[in-house]
C-alpha cells in the first residue's frame, strides 16, 4: 500500500467521473470512502516518486502528523461530499480533484510541488465557490489565491538560489550546516508566510474570504471554511514547525499581524447582524489563533484547535446555510427561533458554539486551557490578555445569536433538516465532546513534528 494512491485515485477518478455524468456522483462518495480506508493501511515512511534518489526525487512523507491531517480532511471531504452530492453532482469531478490537491498538499515533502498542489488545490476551490452564484466574489478569490501563490513561489525560488534544492528536509539540513545569516532568510519566509496566509484566512491578506463565506452553501461553506482551511493549517503547522525561522524582526512582524487578525476578527463577528458573517468572522479569528501556536511551538494544541475548528465549524456551516437556503435571508433575526423545532439540530449547532468559545465539557475548553497555560509558561503574557478578552467578546455574541436561533419571535420560522443532517451533525457534536475526555491519540505528535532527523537521516544514509 502507497501513499501514492491518496492522490492517484482521486485524479484517476475524476478522469473517468468525465465519461458518465450519471455515475460521477456515486463514483465521488466511493473515492471519497476508499481513501478513508486507504489511509489505516498506508504505512509510515517517504515514498520517493519518480525515479530520481532524494534529496532529488519527488517525495511523500507520511507520518503521524500528515495521517491525522488526512483522516479529517477525508473524513469531513466525504461527509461534505455525501450531504450535497445529489444537489451539486455537476461538481463531482471538481470535488475529486479537489480532494487529490488537499491530499497532496497534506503528503508532499517538496516545497515546489507543495506549490503545485495549492493550483490544484485552489482551481477547484474556484469552481467550487460558482456555486454561491456571485461571479464577482470568485474573481477576487481567483485573483487574490494567484497573487498568493506567486509570492510563495517567489520566496521558494529565493531559497532554491541559496540552497540549490527544493526538499523540505534537505533545504531544512542546508540551513543548518550553512550557518546562513538569519537576515538572508527573512525575505524568503516572509513571502512564503504571506503567500500562504491568504488561503489561511490570516490578516490583511483574507480580503476574498468575506465575498466566498458570506454567499456561501451547504457544500461551499464548510468545504472552504472547514476542509479547506484545516488543510492549509496543517501545511503552515508543517512548515513553520520545521523550516520557517521567526526570530527578530520579523517575529514581531508577524506576531502582530496574527493578533490583529484575532482582535479584528472578532471585533468584525461582533459588530455583525448577519449568521453567516459572524462565522466566517470567527473563523478568520481562529485561523490566526492556530498559526500563533505554531509559531510559538505549541504544536500539540495547535492541532487539536485545527480539528475542533474544522469540526465545529462544519456543523455551524452547515445548519446556517441549510436554514439560509429555507428562509432566504441570513440576518440573525430572520434566523429567529429555528430551533424550536429542532431540538437535536439545536443541541449539536450549541455545542459546537460553547466548543467555540471555550466552555468546560467541551474540547475548545481543554484546548483553550492548555495553550494559554503553555503561552503563559513561555512568557508570553500579553498575547494571553489579548486571547482571553477576545475570547469574552467571542462569547457575547455567541450567546446572542445562540438566545435569537433558539427562542421564537413574533414571525415562525419552520426550517426542516433531514435524516442524514442530524446524524452528521450529533455525531461530530459527540465527537467534540469524545476528544475533551481522551486526548491519547494525539500525544505523539510532538515527537512527530519534532524529529526532523530521521528524514534527513534518510535522505542522507538510505
Amino acid at each position: 500500500m502507497n501513499a501514492v494512491l491518496l492522490i492517484a485515485i482521486p485524479l484517476l477518478a475524476a478522469f473517468l467521473s468525465i465519461l458518465s455524468k450519471k455515475f460521477a456522483p456515486y463514483l465521488l462518495l466511493l473515492v471519497g470512502l476508499v481513501n478513508v480506508v486507504l489511509i489505516f493501511f498506508v504505512p509510515y515512511g517517504i515514498v520517493v516518486i519518480g525515479g530520481f534518489e532524494l534529496p532529488f526525487g519527488i517525495n511523500l512523507l507520511f507520518d503521524t502528523y500528515s495521517k491525522i491531517a488526512l483522516f479529517l480532511v477525508n473524513g469531513l471531504f466525504l461527509v461534505v461530499t455525501f450531504l450535497n452530492f445529489k444537489e451539486y453532482n455537476k461538481l463531482s469531478s471538481v470535488l475529486l480533484v479537489a480532494l487529490a490537491g488537499l491530499n497532496g498538499l497534506l503528503l508532499t515533502g517538496d516545497l515546489f510541488n507543495l506549490f503545485v498542489f495549492l493550483e490544484i488545490a485552489g482551481i477547484a476551490g474556484y469552481l467550487i465557490t460558482t456555486t454561491n452564484k456571485k461571479p464577482a466574489s470568485t474573481m477576487h478569490y481567483l485573483v487574490i489565491g494567484s497573487v498568493g501563490s506567486s509570492l510563495y513561489l517567489f520566496g521558494l525560488i529565493i531559497l532554491y538560489s541559496m540552497f540549490g534544492t527544493l526538499n523540505m528536509m534537505d533545504m531544512i539540513h542546508q540551513i543548518q550546516v550553512t550557518n546562513v545569516a538569519y537576515t538572508n532568510l527573512v525575505l524568503p519566509f516572509f513571502l512564503m508566510f504571506v503567500g500562504l496566509g491568504v488561503e489561511a484566512k490570516l490578516l490583511p491578506f483574507n480580503s476574498w474570504v468575506k465575498g466566498i463565506l458570506k454567499h456561501s452553501n451547504t457544500l461551499s461553506g464548510p468545504m472552504v471554511a472547514s476542509i479547506y482551511a484545516a488543510t492549509i493549517s496543517f501545511v503552515f503547522g508543517r512548515i513553520i514547525s520545521n523550516l520557517f525561522v521567526f526570530e527578530g524582526k520579523l517575529l514581531t512582524v508577524v506576531t502582530v499581524l496574527l493578533v490583529m487578525g484575532i482582535v479584528i476578527g472578532e471585533a468584525m463577528a461582533f459588530s455583525s447582524s448577519k449568521a453567516r458573517e459572524i462565522l466566517l468572522f470567527s473563523s478568520i479569528s481562529q485561523a490566526s489563533i492556530v498559526v500563533l501556536l505554531f509559531v510559538n511551538g505549541i504544536v500539540l494544541w495547535a492541532v487539536y484547535l485545527i480539528i475542533a475548528n474544522a469540526l465545529s465549524k462544519t456543523i455551524l456551516f452547515l445548519i446556517i446555510n441549510k436554514a439560509v437556503k429555507t428562509t432566504n435571508d441570513d440576518s440573525v433575526d430572520a434566523l429567529q427561533g429555528i430551533f424550536a423545532n429542532n431540538l437535536l439540530v439545536g443541541l449539536s449547532f450549541t455545542a459546537a458554539a460553547l466548543s467555540i468559545m471555550g466552555l468546560p465539557l467541551f474540547v475548545g475548553f481543554i484546548i483553550k486551557l492548555n495553550f494559554l497555560t503553555e503561552l503563559v509558561d513561555s512568557g508570553q503574557l500579553a498575547i494571553v490578555g489579548i486571547i482571553l478578552i477576545a475570547s469574552v467578546v467571542e462569547g457575547v455574541y455567541f450567546i446572542k445569536l445562540l438566545l435569537k436561533l433558539w427562542f421564537k419571535g413574533e414571525k415562525e420560522v419552520e426550517v426542516k433538516f433531514n435524516l442524514s443532517y442530524k446524524v452528521v451533525v450529533i455525531v461530530f457534536a459527540a465527537l467534540m465532546i469524545a476528544f475533551g475526555t481522551y486526548s491519547a491519540p494525539l500525544h505523539t505528535l510532538d515527537n512527530s513534528i519534532d524529529s526532523v532527523a530521521q528524514e534527513i537521516e534518510v535522505i542522507y544514509h538510505g
